[in-house]
């Protein structure tokens, strides 16, 4: 039970972090999730030897899965042909393509919405 709280304040500390990026923040805490859940299951049914090994598998499988389960985020290319993030709600600023997407799925092109200053 001790690992698991260690594991759990490990998680928030490098979760918390103002300079990782939220994609960096939530794969940690996926990963520390998945590793307490894999070493509860692991130590129920190996004893201390399960407890590690599950806690392993565990948070490479909640850090993969947090990985690729993400958001699209919205881009602009602008008249240069450099690529944005911008917000997906709120301003929008005059862009010659609009694009909607992410790492995993890529891009697919939107009509861009009419610009608002």
């Amino acid at each position: 039970m001790r690992r698991l709280l260690g594991v759990a304040l490990a998680t928030a500390i490098l979760s918390g972090s103002a300079a990782a990026s939220e994609l960096d923040r939530n794969v940690l805490l996926g990963a520390g999730f998945g590793a307490g859940v894999g070493a509860l299951i692991g130590s129920a049914t190996g004893g201390p030897p399960g407890a590690w090994l599950g806690a392993a598998i565990g948070g490479a499988s909640g850090g993969a899965i947090v990985f690729l389960i993400r958001p699209d985020g919205c881009f602009i290319q602008n008249r240069r042909g450099e690529l944005w993030q911008v917000p997906c709600h709120g301003r929008t600023v005059r862009a010659s393509t609009c694009y909607v997407g992410n790492n995993v799925t890529g891009l697919r092109q939107v009509p861009c919405p009419t610009a608002r200053l």
